[in-house]
């Protein structure tokens, strides 16, 4: 019975301003610990991706430079996906709101990525039995982009909307 007093004494918030629970206040301290652990690895794997693309961009001689520019692709666009990610956490740490925009971006990358790959696999596919699924997986990819820069315009209006509401 104790315990659930002291519970119902944490969150009794009063009427003054300043005066927020002590619980909440260890949480959000939390919260941004996850957070800035979450943008240092992000940040540690950017770099380590970074490495690995120039890496990959000195075994031009060894794989040839279709599959040396299809790999390097593959690791820029990989990146680009790690910089979104990196800046979903910016924004949940300065605004505290989970925004759908990034998460859209980043969809659109990573079926970009998809698409390349799986062209160059269907290249290699030509007159096998795989040849018809890749052709039908890039049909889905393709209208996964449509549909996902549908999605991003949505919300970029819809933000838009809201901000022209929002202000004076």
């Amino acid at each position: 019975m104790c315990l659930i007093k002291e519970i119902v004494r944490l969150y009794d918030v009063t009427n003054e301003p300043n005066n927020k629970p002590k619980l909440l206040d260890i949480l959000s301290i939390l919260q941004r610990a996850v957070y800035y652990g979450v943008a240092t690895a992000l940040i540690i794997s950017i770099g380590i991706l970074f490495v690995s693309t120039a890496a990959g961009l000195l075994q031009v001689l060894e794989m040839g430079p279709l599959e040396t520019a299809l790999t390097v692709l593959d690791r820029v666009l990989l990146i680009s996906i790690f910089v979104e990610l990196l800046t979903t956490v910016q924004v949940l740490v300065r605004e505290r709101e989970i925004v759908a925009e990034p998460f859209l971006l980043i969809a659109l990358i990573a079926v970009v990525r998809r698409i390349l790959l799986a062209t160059a696999e269907l290249e290699q596919s030509i007159g096998t039995e795989t040849f018809q699924s890749r052709l039908v997986e890039l049909g889905v990819l393709g209208a996964l982009v449509v549909i996902l820069m549908v999605a991003i315009y949505f919300a970029r209006r819809t933000r838009q909307i809201g901000r022209r509401t929002e202000s004076p």
